[in-house]
């Protein structure tokens, strides 16, 4: 994942999330757990998200952005399909996102 990447998921500056790799100690706690929830890492319950989760849970998110565009432009053709639909839609969308490349992940949405 590419710093401008974790910035962008994570919500904090860029500059921060550079200091942050280079100087921990000179950020704030706030921001450091920020960035280790979008890693995987829980600090208020001391435990770590298994990586294969955070790549399902990150394909899931973008397969369900790709899903409601496709649906909401179905939905203005009136041929939007129902929740099952929507559902397996997303689940194949993820399927597909996570045997490819694992770096699109995390491109902009």
């Amino acid at each position: 994942m590419t710093v401008s990447a974790l910035a962008r998921l994570s919500g904090v500056p860029i500059a921060t999330v550079r200091q942050l790799l280079m100087n921990p100690a000179e950020v704030r706690f706030e921001d450091v757990a920020t960035v280790g929830r979008v890693l995987g890492l829980d600090l208020a319950r001391s435990r770590r998200v298994p990586v294969k989760q955070i790549l399902r849970d990150r394909a899931l998110a973008k397969a369900r952005y790709v899903a409601r565009f496709v649906q909401g432009t179905q939905g203005l053709e009136a041929a939007a399909v129902d929740p099952a639909g929507y559902d397996k839609i997303v689940e194949v969308a993820a399927q597909a996102l996570l045997a490819g490349n694992k770096r699109k992940l995390w491109d902009e949405d």
